[in-house]
């Protein structure tokens, strides 16, 4: 039996305590790392032999060897992106297959929107699904492999009206079914479609939560849009004439009868702050009576006309002429 005095001490000297033991740790660290180094300061290189100079060359080496491995297969992230727009923002010729003034299936066109002053284009890197990704309104109105679509056809089965016109030729008709497909050089000569789908809890437009609207690889009625005439008094008498280019005109969609859209609401991509695209029919709501017709306008989001060829400064009327 000891006394208490006795204990205490013994059990100090059987036990250090755990500042003891960092420190001791501390003395032997200081032999390999200087001061700098363990509390986190660059400032000395491996060139200046301080410290664990050693090591910090290896590691020195060894990041520009895995730098020059990535540059020359192209892993670098400043090459991908540098690929990347190279391919999206690659120029693409507008292609119509006659000059008289008509859109025709089979040509190669952009789609204007009259509200954001600005193309419909998609991105195929921004994933929304594993069949769909993203597409805006773009500032970049120059014809490229982003903002070029291809009129086609519809081939399937259509609704009533469909029988009430027989278009045999190939020139686009108001109240004609459509398809817009995405300019093939930009997905390897894939074929995807402008679509859209109603509105669900978890599917809508990421900034508006409106109508979603996207690129689809699916092929159906979704992807299937109608050209009408601008104005609804004059909608019914247009119906069978054919639509002219860069004229305004409203796209509905086939699935959900909402019209195609694009607002100021700013989308922020890889490609700069653009637009977002939505279906919402954006007209002004009033009583109207029976056996009279709605003169009310679409709105401004509503507004597009597809645009087949780019005026040269040759077609320009000269300054000061109207």
């Amino acid at each position: 039996f000891f006394p208490a005095v006795g204990f205490k001490q013994q059990k100090r000297r059987t036990f250090p305590s755990l500042f003891s033991t960092t420190a001791y740790r501390l003395d032997r660290m200081e032999f390999l790392y200087t001061r700098q180094q363990m509390e986190g300061f660059k400032g000395y290189q491996s060139k200046v032999k301080i410290g664990n100079w050693s090591e910090d060359m290896e590691l020195e080496a060894a990041k520009l060897k895995n730098y020059l491995m990535k540059k020359e297969r192209g892993q670098l992230k400043c090459s991908q992106a540098e690929e990347r727009f190279a391919h999206a923002l690659q120029t693409a010729g507008l292609s119509p297959k006659t000059n008289d003034g008509y859109v025709h299936f089979g040509d190669t066109l952009m789609l204007f929107n009259q509200a954001t002053d600005g193309c419909l284009a998609c991105d195929p890197q921004e994933s929304l699904s594993d069949e769909t990704f993203a597409t805006t309104s773009t500032w970049y109105t120059e014809p490229c492999a982003r903002n070029t679509f291809m009129m086609r056809r519809w081939e399937g089965r259509g609704d009533k009206k469909d029988a009430m016109f027989d278009f045999k030729d190939d020139v686009v008709h108001f109240g004609q079914k459509i398809q817009l497909m995405c300019n093939p050089v930009l997905l390897g000569g894939q074929q995807a479609f402008l679509t859209s789908s109603p509105r669900t809890p978890t599917s809508y437009s990421r900034y508006s939560r409106n109508q979603e609207v996207c690129i689809s690889n699916a092929t159906g009625w979704t992807t299937v849009w109608e050209v009408q005439y601008l104005d609804p008094q004059f909608k019914m008498e247009m119906e069978g004439q054919a639509v002219p280019t860069n004229a305004p005109i409203a796209l509905v969609h086939c699935g959900t009868h909402q019209h195609l859209a694009s607002d100021v609401i700013k989308y922020k991509n890889d490609f700069g702050t653009e637009y977002e695209m939505f279906c919402k029919t954006f007209s002004d709501i009033e009583k109207s009576q029976l056996g009279l017709r709605e003169k009310r306008m679409l709105g401004d989001c509503n507004r597009w006309c597809f645009v087949s060829s780019i005026p040269s400064e040759d077609d320009l009327p000269p300054p000061g002429t109207e």
